[in-house]
């Protein structure tokens, strides 16, 4: 909710009262709810394993402090990764990925706990499978049905916080307009500050001296590069409040929204990355892809023997199309489809409707996407992904080179067998630039949003969505 207009040099929303900020008490609510669910799940997991299994409860451990102590251990973890803060700027990135993730962590230290106590021992493995097997769905159904609930009450007016304070310097075009495209649900713009060049020092005293009285949550500057002498002298003014400085260089924004804070020395840095940069991203999606394409190749091996016999039969040729198409960091790869065309066809340009090149088969291949399967031994070498952009062939990459912004930054990851433009319909003919800059626009989406979570997404909507199958031909 954005709460400010822009009219003149410095302006300001209308505020009677002090900003009250009850983020401190829905934090506390949500973590005892997390905890109670977590630790009653687990509880119960242990319960109905030792009943169906062995028919009685054991006396040998407490399974009911090592639930409490999981679910403390679990919250606690929450709080050190600033998780609860769910009106601040930020708090509903990744929330339930790294909720998982915390959980996780949570049972492996909760193991090692009773390692060293020497207790290890005692701990049913039977019952470590059924606690982790429905606490974890428990708690990300917990955590959505509170985001859910927390997102309903601030558009009732039933949680506040502090909310920021926003500095346009000189030469910051369409400021409302920016505001706009970055804020997400929880923002909450108070106050819009323009700043004048001639009268920037009676200003920023100005601010300093309402932001200290309002007590704000945060202040951010948004400026350009020639700023930079305002800039240092603003952050040197508001650091003298015990307040949150975000700083936005509105030229590097593009860059920015695939940032994230790293270290050169002792001093901490921007650094840009896209896609899965940390280690265990990289290594979350890695496994997945492995899992996934070892786990499809063993239930579809019989149906793809099926599939090449008909190609076999339908016309002559390979049963495999084989074309070099750019990979990651523009590498040439190696990329393997079921063929779909006669084996004499021109293959230097795309297919189209009605394609006369395409066969009897092909056809029924291309449009339900079966072609795309033998992909998976790609991905399982090395080459792919199950989920990235999807790559193009060299000849055309190199025919929208230098017309399209930001292109070649597609190949910041591996390419997909599926990817966040096919599964919206932007897949087929490429015969305007229009057409490519979408799907480009889509495919820098995903790079820049990547989560475990974001992946699955996108696989079950390459199953169960149509337009998926739009323009496939």
């Amino acid at each position: 909710m954005l709460l400010f207009k822009l009219s003149g040099p410095v302006t300001s929303a209308h505020e009677t009262a002090q900003s009250h900020d009850d983020r401190p008490l829905l934090a506390a609510m949500v973590a005892l709810t997390e905890l109670a669910a977590i630790a009653s799940s687990s509880y119960l997991a242990f319960v109905v394993y030792h009943l169906a299994v062995w028919g009685a409860l054991p006396e040998t451990i407490s399974y009911g402090w090592i639930c409490v102590q999981l679910a403390l251990m679990y919250v606690i973890i929450c709080l050190a990764d600033k998780q609860y803060d769910f009106l601040g700027a930020g708090g509903y990135r990744k929330a339930l990925h790294r909720g998982a993730l915390a959980l996780a962590f949570a049972f492996v230290f909760v193991l090692a706990l009773m390692f060293i106590s020497g207790t290890v021992s005692n701990y049913s493995r039977g019952t470590f499978l059924a606690q982790f097997a429905i606490s974890m769905p428990s708690a990300i159904m917990t955590r959505a049905i509170l985001l859910h609930a927390i997102e309903v009450g601030r558009k009732r007016g039933h949680w506040t916080s502090a909310g920021a304070v926003v500095l346009v310097f000189p030469g910051v075009e369409s400021p409302t307009e920016l505001l706009r495209q970055l804020s997400s649900n929880q923002e909450d713009i108070r106050q819009v500050y323009r700043l004048d060049s001639t009268r920037m020092g009676f200003q920023l005293q100005r601010i300093l001296s309402d932001t200290r009285a309002r007590q704000r949550d945060a202040v951010l500057l948004l400026f350009h590069s020639d700023n930079m002498d305002a800039v240092i002298r603003a952050v040197d003014m508001l650091s003298e409040i015990p307040i949150r400085i975000q700083l936005l260089p509105v030229g590097l924004l593009d860059f920015i929204r695939c940032s994230r804070i790293g270290y050169f020395g002792h001093a901490s840095v921007f650094e840009i990355a896209s896609g899965p940069d940390l280690v265990l991203d990289r290594f979350l999606k890695r496994s997945f892809d492995l899992l996934f394409a070892a786990a499809a190749g063993i239930i579809l091996f019989v149906p793809m023997l099926m599939v090449a016999v008909l190609i076999k039969l339908d016309s002559r040729g390979p049963i495999l199309f084989k074309q070099i198409r750019h990979g990651y960091n523009n590498r040439p790869i190696r990329v393997l489809k079921f063929r779909t065309m006669v084996g004499s066809a021109d293959t230097a340009r795309q297919a189209i409707r009605d394609d006369p090149r395409i066969t009897g088969i092909g056809r029924i291949l291309r449009r339900t996407n079966i072609d795309e399967l033998p992909q998976l031994f790609n991905v399982i070498r090395g080459d792919m992904s199950i989920v990235g952009p999807r790559p193009h062939a060299v000849w055309h990459n190199q025919s929208f080179e230098g017309r399209i912004a930001r292109l070649s930054r597609r190949h910041n990851v591996r390419p997909g067998m599926t990817g966040w433009a096919q599964v919206n319909g932007l897949r087929g003919e490429t015969d305007t630039i229009e057409k490519m800059r979408a799907r480009v626009e889509h495919d820098l989406y995903y790079i820049h949003n990547w989560s475990l979570a974001f992946d699955l997404k996108i696989v079950l909507m390459t199953i169960f969505s149509k337009k998926t199958y739009d323009n496939a031909y």
